[in-house]
């Protein structure tokens, strides 16, 4: 093997290939554990979501670079793909899964002008709010999953502003579906085609951070999100978050419907309940010992529905301890609690006919 075969399998290695004025990375996330929940069997899932991905970045000039990412998602237990981006339950595969299912994008980045992303991105409203939550969204401590959470969304152009002392701003625009006059490709959702849009304002100083957006789903009959998320460290060691979320789901003007007490089609809610979706959650991360202590207790009120004639209230309780055995590398446990409304109301959120869900998660996961 010659000198430059061996220098460049080392630099492969160390997970960035550098070449000129430019550069890739590679990374990743490997996670997967044990799941037990009241009336399912005991499975293998993850915690964090298993994914490699290729990041890229060629210097410019001017202050200019040119950006792009790559990522794919799976699931370790059984190597087949993973998909994210919806609410369903994550013990049973989606219809359609995305063969990139993370962030995928070309764009251009600047310290004075900011970042523009176009392709495959992280929903705005997602990625910020996500961040009051302990448990990040993720794993079975994780905060209630409306039917309007996208954590990327598809056919968009995304700006984000520099940080100014703290202060940021970003906003998307994501292109809609062919759903008009007699080349659409869904006639029965016709009326239902409008684009979508996300602004988001958000502080990040010192002790304290703070989130606000508003973000409209496209192709969704003009359904819409507007959370606020507060977050403040009480000691270097101790943050305290807060988060309230408010989901306006219309569905599709003249769609077909879903049945019952099932979730929304994660593929552009064709199908998607109408729903008035609220949910507030106080939670706190404590760095004890050798790792970081979670909790969290949301109040979830569901209305609007085709299978309820009032409004059901949720409550669900989490804790969790996550224990760092390197930077890279840990284990984790997670306990969670949920009194839903009623069975109908436990069915729409866990696809299971009950009205309370006790969840218990052990694990490990490695990044790199």
């Amino acid at each position: 093997m010659n000198k430059k075969t061996v220098a460049l399998l080392a630099l492969g290695l160390s997970g960035t290939l550098a070449h000129a004025q430019g550069s890739v990375t590679l990374y990743g996330v490997v996670d997967v554990g044990y799941i037990k929940e009241t009336g399912r069997d005991i499975r293998m899932g993850d915690n964090d979501n298993n994914r490699l991905g290729f990041r890229g970045v060629e210097d410019l000039g001017n202050g200019w670079k040119a950006i792009f990412n790559l990522e794919k998602r799976f699931d370790l237990n059984d190597g087949t793909a993973g998909n994210s981006n919806t609410a369903s339950y994550k013990g049973t595969k989606n219809a359609k899964q995305k063969d990139w299912d993370g962030p995928t994008f070309v764009g251009l980045a600047s310290e004075n002008w900011g970042k523009v992303q176009l392709g495959r991105v992280n929903e705005l409203s997602t990625e910020t709010i996500r961040k009051f939550d302990p448990f990040n969204q993720i794993g079975i401590g994780s905060q209630f999953y409306s039917v309007q959470r996208n954590a990327r969304i598809d056919n968009t152009v995304r700006y984000n502003s520099p940080d100014w002392s703290g202060f940021s701003f970003g906003g998307s625009y994501s292109l809609g579906g062919n759903t008009k006059g007699e080349n659409a490709i869904a006639p029965a959702s016709s009326g239902a085609d409008n684009d979508g849009y996300g602004i988001n304002l958000s502080y990040n100083n010192g002790p304290f951070s703070s989130t606000a957006n508003w973000s409209r789903v496209a192709d969704s009959n003009d359904s819409s999100v507007w959370n606020i998320g507060l977050g403040y460290k009480v000691l270097p060691t101790l943050r305290l978050s807060a988060s309230y979320e408010d989901t306006n789901s219309k569905g599709w003007k003249g769609g077909n419907g879903a049945a019952s007490g099932t979730t929304a089609n994660p593929d552009g809610y064709s199908t998607a309940l109408k729903a008035r979706e609220r949910n507030l959650l106080v939670g706190l991360g404590w760095h004890v010992g050798p790792g970081r202590l979670d909790g969290s207790v949301q109040y979830n009120r569901l209305k609007d529905t085709a299978f309820l004639t009032d409004t059901a209230d949720s409550w669900k309780y989490s804790v969790g301890y996550t224990w760092f055995l390197s930077k890279r590398t840990s284990l984790y446990g997670f306990l969670a609690y949920t009194d839903y409304g009623d069975r109908e109301t436990g069915n729409f959120y866990s696809g299971l006919k009950k009205d309370s869900v006790t969840g218990v998660q052990l694990g490990m996961t490695h990044k790199f």
